[in-house]
């Protein structure tokens, strides 16, 4: 499990560097900072092996905890459908919720417990995607990693094809051990990361424990 943890971590940096690759080719400075990342990488796998064994063998939480972390509205969004656990997933433990306003804009929130064989691959997979720092732009928005109240976390912003106004979305982890995503219609990052201040964090951090 280990050597494959790291294998993912290079190749993750790899297809970094890939990407922020300049046409000039990258002097000795620059191989001994790709090192040195490297070799964070492969720290950072080390830990991620460790926390690993233990979701393996933890103990998903329940569906009444999983239902009482989806409030009834966010951000006065009433709450209008959710659902808790997978039919094609039954070994993960898992829960989203569907928020609409009176104008039809919609938020979407998941929680996904990195707990036992299935939550733990998740998990472990998401993290590369926290471990190190980016930023992307295009001329329809942009994604890059931030940290929100603690925590690590993805912001993602896109314009809309059909109308006026932009979507974003906010990816979290909690604890090493909980993948959180928030995505709004209409909604700017702002709003989002007020919406997460709604959301009982603390709570799942006891869980983790």
């Amino acid at each position: 499990m280990k050597k494959t943890i790291i294998m993912l971590f290079c190749l993750v940096f790899f297809i970094s560097c890939g990407k922020d690759k300049k046409k000039d080719e990258p002097g000795i400075l620059d191989a001994i900072e790709s090192v040195s990342d490297l070799n964070n990488f492969a720290k950072e796998a080390e830990k991620i092996e460790e926390e690993n064994e233990k979701l393996l063998t933890a103990t998903p939480i329940s569906n009444e905890a999983l239902k009482k972390l989806l409030p009834e509205d966010i951000l006065n969004y009433p709450r209008k459908k959710f659902s808790i656990g997978n039919q094609f997933m039954a070994d993960i433990a898992m829960a989203e919720a569907e928020y609409e306003n009176e104008n039809g804009n919609l938020i979407s929130f998941s929680i996904v417990d990195g707990a036992g064989e299935t939550g733990s691959a998740m998990v472990t997979l998401a993290r590369l995607g926290f471990t190190r720092d980016f930023e992307e732009q295009s001329d329809r928005g942009y994604r890059k990693s931030t940290t929100i109240n603690g925590y690590k976390a993805v912001e993602e912003v896109e314009k809309d094809d059909y109308n006026d106004y932009q979507n974003s979305k906010i990816d979290l982890m909690v604890a090493n051990r909980f993948l959180l995503s928030i995505e709004g219609e209409g909604l700017s990052v702002s709003q989002l990361k007020k919406a997460i201040e709604e959301l009982d964090l603390k709570a799942l951090e006891k869980q983790a424990n």
